[in-house]
């Protein structure tokens, strides 16, 4: 019996770890949902389960090192994390507009895509 009580609670647990760290990290509760259920579920099943504990303890690792880092460390990553949302955005606009999209397709490419 024991040993269903502890295959049941420690991935609780470690989700509970996850979620706090992920919620601390990113301010969204719905990232931290969405994280902390593949400790749970994978621990639930019981497979990959080093996987889930070690996504777990590197989260809450990044969370414990976030914490302790010094005020211009986080504005500088801030900023550093901007610029590269930015820089994907305007790939992914690049990607979007059929005009260059068609310009860097070539021609055997577009053999295989009508076939």
């Amino acid at each position: 019996m024991e040993r269903f009580i502890v295959r049941f609670v420690k991935p609780i647990c470690l989700a509970v770890i996850t979620f706090f760290s992920v919620y601390f990290l990113t301010g969204s509760s719905f990232i931290g949902l969405i994280v902390s259920s593949i400790p749970l579920l994978l621990g639930w099943l019981g497979i990959m389960e080093t996987f889930a504990y070690g996504m777990a303890a590197t989260v809450f690792i990044g969370a414990v090192i976030w914490t302790v880092a010094p005020a211009d460390m986080k504005v500088l990553v801030g900023h550093q994390a901007t610029a590269f949302a930015e820089v994907l955005r305007k790939e992914a606009d690049k990607g979007l507009n059929r005009k260059e999209a068609d310009g860097s397709v070539k021609e055997a490419d577009k053999g295989v895509v009508t076939r």
